[in-house]
C-alpha cells in the first residue's frame, strides 16, 4: 500500500511538471526571438511566424494591444490564419530583425486573399511614433498606398534591432490569411510571373466564352446558354479573387468589389446547377435528381438576393456547403449518364472533377478545415480554366451527335436537296457564264461603236474642213484666182475626198467583216502581177520622201485568193511601209513560192514597234506608239483589215519587229491548185 500511494505521488508530479513546462514553453513563444532577415532571402513566407489575439468584441486599438497584460495573451499561430466566418477582429504580431546591415532595409508584406473587409498594419518605430498602413476591400482601389491587385505593405527597418509589426484582420467574409515577405526586387520578378500567367488564364476563359457564344448563337440550346453563364460567372470570380475587378474596373466602387465575391458564389452554384440538369437531360433520365438540383437553384437564387440585403456572412456558410455537396453529387451523376449510353457525360465527369478539385479547396478554406496556400489561391483559376476547356469538348461531342441524329433522319431528303441544289446550281452556272458572255459582247461591241464614232467623227473632220474651206475661196476669188491656183484648190478638194472615201470604205469593210457579210469571189491571182499593179499607185509617194524600192519579185507566183482583198491587203502594207519610213531609206518586197502558200513580204527600215504594241498589233482602233514621218494620216484600221482578209482567204499574216530596227510583214496566201502541183 504504501508503494502504491508514493508511486501515484510520484505520477502527479510528473504531470505537474509537464504541465508547467507546457505553461513555460507557451509563455517563452510569446517572447520568442525575432524572425531574422538574411541578405540572400528575396522570399519569406511567414507561415507559422506570426503570434494571435482574437479580440472577439472588436473594440481593442493597437494602445490596448501594446499594453503588456494584452500582450502576453498573444499565442502562437500555427500555419496560416484560418477562422471561416466571424465577426471577431484578429491581432496578427510579427517580430522582425535584419541579420546585418548588408540586408536590405525595405520590405514588401503581401497579404491574400484580397476579399477582407479591413486590413491595417501597425509598426511603431524606436522614437515611440506609430507608421499605420490601411487596406481591404471596402477602400477603393484607387486610395491604397501600393495599387497591387493584392493588399501589400511597405515595411522600412532602417537598422538591425529588433521591430514589431502589428496587423489588424476584420471581414464579413470568410477570414483566412497568408502573408509573404518580399524584397522589390523579388516581388516585381514574381509579380510578372504571376501576371503572365493569370494574362494565359484569362485568355483562355475569354477564348472560350467567345467559342460558346458562338455556338449558343448557332444552335440556340438552352444547355449551351447556361454553360456561357457559368463561364461568365467563373471568370468573374476569378478576377475578384485574384484583386483585378478593383484594380481595373471599379477602382472607386468598393462597395461593387466587397460584394462581388459573396454574389458570386450562389450565382455559380445556381448555373452549374441550371447548365448540367439542361445539358444532362436530368429531367428525362432522372427525375429525382433533377428535383434536388431544382431546390439549389431555389437556394441560390435567394441566397443571391440575401447577399445583395447585406446578409452575406449569414448565408455564405450554406451556399459553401450546398455547393460542396452539389459538386460531389455531379460526379456520380456522369458518370450513371455516360453509363447509359450519353458519352458527353463522361467529358462532364472529367470536366467536373478539376473544378471540384478547384473549388473544394476554396470552400474547404473559407469553412476553415484547412490552411490558405498558394494551391487554394490559385487552385480556382487552373481548376476553372482546365474545365472550360473540358466542357468546350463536351458541347463539341455533343454537337456532333446531334448533327449524326439529324443527319440520320433526313438522310433523303438531304440527297434529295443535294440533287436539286446540284441541279439548280449548274443551271446558275450556265446561265451566269451566258450573261458574262453577252455582257463581255455587248461591252465589245459598244466599245467598237464608241471607238467607230470617234474615229470617224476625228478622221471625217479634218478633210471635210479642207473641203468646206477652198469650197469657198474658189466660190469667193474664182474670177480673180489665177489657174495654177485653183487647179491646185481643186486637186486638194479631189484627194480630201478619195481620203474620206477610203475611211468610209474601211469602216464599212470592218463592219461588214464582223457582221459575217463579207462576201469573197476565190479565184487564181498572179500574186507578182497584183503587187506590181498597186505599186504604181504609189510612185509618187515614194519620190515624195525619196524611199528607194527594191522589188524581189518570183515569177508566176499563183494564188487562190479574192482580187480585191488580196489588192487590199497588199495596198495597206505598202502605204503603211511608206508612211512609217523615214526620208531616203529603203523599203524590200518580195514574192515567192512557198509549202504550198504564196508568200508575200514587205520589210521597212522604219522606227519598229515595241512589245506592248506587238500585242495589240492587229486590234481594231489600236494606236501604236510611232507615227508617220511626215504626218500622213491613220485610221487604226489597216492591220485589222489584212488579217481578217487574209484569214478570209485561208491565208494568214505575221510580224517580225525590234523598236528602232524596222519592221518585217508576211503575208501567207493558199497557192492554187496547179501552182501547187508544179511546185
Amino acid at each position: 500500500m504504501p508503494d502504491t500511494r508514493s508511486t501515484l505521488v510520484r505520477l502527479l508530479q510528473a504531470v505537474i511538471l509537464f504541465v508547467v513546462l507546457c505553461f513555460c514553453s507557451v509563455g517563452s513563444s510569446v517572447l520568442a526571438a525575432p524572425l531574422n532577415l538574411k541578405g540572400d532571402t528575396g522570399k519569406l513566407a511567414l507561415t507559422s511566424q506570426f503570434q494571435l489575439l482574437e479580440d472577439k468584441s472588436g473594440q481593442l486599438s493597437i494602445n490596448d494591444i501594446m499594453r503588456p497584460e494584452v500582450t502576453s495573451r498573444f499565442r502562437p499561430l500555427r500555419g496560416n490564419l484560418s477562422a471561416s466566418y466571424s465577426t471577431s477582429a484578429y491581432w496578427l504580431r510579427l517580430d522582425l530583425q535584419r541579420a546585418s546591415p548588408s540586408t536590405g532595409q525595405q520590405w514588401l508584406m503581401e497579404l491574400t486573399p484580397v476579399m477582407l473587409d479591413d486590413i491595417r498594419l501597425y509598426h511603431p518605430k524606436a522614437d515611440g511614433s506609430m507608421e499605420t498602413h490601411r487596406a481591404g476591400d471596402r477602400m477603393p482601389f484607387s486610395a491604397l498606398e501600393i495599387r497591387h491587385h493584392f493588399p501589400i505593405f511597405l515595411l522600412n527597418l532602417p537598422d538591425t534591432s529588433a521591430n514589431v509589426v502589428y496587423l489588424r484582420i476584420q471581414s464579413t467574409s470568410a477570414v483566412f490569411l497568408r502573408a509573404t515577405l518580399w524584397t522589390p526586387q523579388t516581388f516585381v520578378e514574381e509579380s510578372n510571373f504571376i501576371s503572365n500567367m493569370m494574362g494565359v488564364y484569362y485568355g483562355i476563359m475569354l477564348a472560350m466564352i467567345v467559342y460558346n457564344l458562338l455556338l449558343a448563337l448557332t444552335h440556340h440550346e438552352r444547355s449551351m446558354m447556361y454553360y456561357l453563364l457559368l463561364s461568365l460567372l467563373t471568370l468573374i470570380a476569378g478576377m475578384s479573387l485574384n484583386g483585378h475587378i478593383g484594380m481595373y474596373f471599379a477602382p472607386n466602387w468598393p462597395a461593387l468589389v466587397d460584394i462581388l465575391p459573396g454574389l458570386v458564389s450562389p450565382l455559380i452554384v445556381l448555373a452549374a446547377s441550371l447548365f448540367i440538369s439542361s445539358f444532362l437531360k436530368l429531367r428525362e433520365k432522372m427525375p429525382r435528381i433533377h428535383w434536388f438540383f431544382v431546390f439549389i437553384q431555389i437556394f441560390c437564387s435567394a441566397a443571391a438576393i440575401t447577399v445583395l440585403a447585406g446578409y452575406n456572412h449569414v448565408v455564405a456558410p450554406f451556399v459553401q456547403s450546398l455547393g460542396l455537396l452539389q459538386m460531389l453529387l455531379i460526379l456520380p451523376v456522369c458518370l450513371v449518364v455516360g453509363l447509359r449510353g450519353y458519352r458527353p457525360g463522361y467529358i462532364v465527369f472529367m470536366a467536373s472533377m478539376t473544378w471540384i478539385a478547384g473549388v473544394l479547396l476554396v470552400g474547404l478554406r473559407n469553412l476553415g478545415l484547412i490552411e490558405p496556400s498558394w494551391m487554394t489561391d490559385y487552385g480556382f483559376q487552373v481548376g476553372s480554366a482546365a474545365e472550360v476547356i473540358l466542357l468546350a469538348l463536351a458541347q463539341a461531342d455533343h454537337i456532333s451527335l446531334m448533327k449524326k441524329e439529324n443527319a440520320n433522319n433526313q438522310a433523303k431528303l438531304l440527297e434529295i436537296s443535294q440533287r436539286a441544289e446540284q441541279e439548280l446550281d449548274a443551271k446558275v452556272r450556265q446561265r451566269t457564264e451566258e450573261l458574262a458572255d453577252a455582257v463581255a459582247r455587248l461591252q465589245k461591241l459598244d466599245k467598237e461603236k464608241n471607238d467607230f464614232l470617234g474615229i470617224a467623227a476625228h478622221d471625217l473632220k479634218n478633210p471635210l474642213t479642207s473641203i468646206i474651206g477652198m469650197s469657198d475661196l474658189l466660190r469667193k476669188l474664182q474670177h480673180a484666182m489665177p489657174e495654177p491656183q485653183r487647179q491646185h484648190y481643186l486637186e486638194r478638194i479631189s484627194y480630201s475626198g478619195q481620203r474620206m472615201m477610203r475611211i468610209i470604205s474601211n469602216l464599212l469593210e470592218v463592219n461588214a467583216m464582223d457582221t459575217g457579210h463579207l462576201h469573197l469571189n476565190l479565184q487564181n491571182l498572179d500574186l507578182g502581177k497584183v503587187l506590181h499593179d498597186v505599186i504604181q499607185q504609189y510612185e509618187e509617194m515614194l519620190k515624195a520622201k525619196d524611199l528607194i524600192l527594191i522589188n524581189q519579185i518570183q515569177d508566176s507566183v499563183m494564188v487562190h485568193a479574192d482580187l480585191d482583198a488580196c489588192v487590199q491587203i497588199i495596198d495597206n502594207l505598202v502605204s503603211n511601209a511608206i508612211k512609217y519610213s523615214p526620208l531616203g531609206r529603203h523599203i524590200w518586197l518580195s514574192v515567192r513560192a512557198g509549202q504550198g502558200m504564196g508568200i508575200f513580204q514587205v520589210r521597212d527600215e522604219g522606227p519598229g514597234l515595241s512589245a506592248e504594241d506587238q500585242l495589240h498589233l492587229f486590234e481594231k482602233f489600236s494606236r501604236l506608239s510611232s507615227l508617220p514621218t511626215a504626218g500622213e494620216h491613220s485610221t487604226g484600221l489597216g492591220l485589222s483589215i489584212v488579217k481578217k482578209l487574209s484569214e478570209a482567204c485561208g491565208g494568214s499574216v505575221h510580224c517580225a519587229s525590234e523598236a528602232g530596227q524596222g519592221c518585217t510583214f508576211t503575208i501567207e496566201l493558199p497557192l492554187s491548185v496547179s501552182q501547187e502541183q508544179d511546185h
